[in-house]
This record gives C-alpha cells, structure tokens and sequence, in this order.
C-alpha cells in the first residue's frame, strides 16, 4: 500500500477541487478553508473505511455523518450556516461516476449493467443522506433537551430567589 498515491493525493484533489468549488459558490476564504478541510475530511475516512474492507455504502454513511458533524461544529464556531459547510464537505462522496456510467449503461442497452449501476449510484446516495440525517437530528436532539434544561433551572432558580427574599446566586 503506497499511502501517499493511495491517501494523500485523493485527499489533496479532493480539498483544491472543493475549494475551487466554493470559489465558484462566493464563500468567504475563512469559511472556505474550514469548508474545505471537511471535503477533505470525508475523503480520508471514505478512503480509510474502503482500504479497510468495507463496502462503499457503508463508507459513504459514515463520512457524510463524520461531515455533517465537522459542518455542526465549524457553523457553530463560526457562527454561519451549516449548509456552507456541508455542501462543499460532501461533494467528494456524490456517486456522480455511477450515475454517470448506469445512464451510459442505459444509453447503450445494457440493461443489466444499468440496473447494477443506478442501484449502486441509488444506495450511495441515500447512504449520504441518512448519514447527514442521522447527526443533523441528533443535534437537533441535543440542542432541545438543553434548551429544556436551562428552562427547569431558570424556573428553579427563579422560585427560589423569590421564596424567600434573600438573593440566590446562579451556578
């Protein structure tokens, strides 16, 4: 296994072409940067989970949960949209060659090849999907179970403080 032919160059290509990408999209260059890194991101667990015997499905839920999470922690960092993080993170992981060659495929006659191609192309892409699902509700989750508590200790805070009259620090 040569790593750096096999890791570092599709993880390079993968960060250029996504920054030029967000060039193209108007994203400031702090932002563009950290929307990079996340491209850069999925490439390398894509890469590593394959390298590792697993099938492509798999590989491509997990980078785009690993990237949905990246995008979560760079929007909440840097106070913008996740979106801007996401869509560049994730362009490396779209089954476009599959789509491409299944609609050869059809193009061709081949109605088998097409068949194998399109459900490959199909399941990739829903494998994205559920992935970013997956941590966007999660975070989601997360985010309303905190709200709900600081709501009980503001309540909780608030009788006490009036209860009695002398002042109560917060924690």
């Amino acid at each position: 296994m040569d790593i750096i032919h096999d890791m570092v160059i599709p993880c390079l290509c993968s960060f250029i072409a996504c920054a030029a990408l967000g060039v193209q999209f108007n994203i400031r260059f702090r932002h563009l940067i950290a929307a990079s890194v996340g491209s850069l991101v999925s490439q390398f667990i894509f890469i590593l989970l394959e390298q590792n015997g697993f099938r492509d499905v798999a590989c491509c839920f997990v980078s785009a949960a690993a990237v949905a999470l990246f995008s979560e922690i760079m929007a909440k960092v840097n106070k913008a949209p996740v979106n801007m993080y996401l869509i560049i993170g994730i362009i490396p992981l779209v089954p476009g060659g599959l789509a491409y060659y299944s609609m050869l495929a059809l193009v061709m006659g081949d109605k088998d090849t097409f068949l194998d191609r399109a459900v490959d192309a199909f399941a990739e892409a829903g494998a994205i999907a559920m992935g970013i699902f997956a941590v966007s509700s999660a975070v989601k989750i997360y985010k309303d179970i905190k709200r709900h508590y600081r709501k009980s200790l503001n309540k909780a805070y608030k009788h006490l403080s009036a209860g009695d009259g002398k002042s109560v620090k917060k924690f």
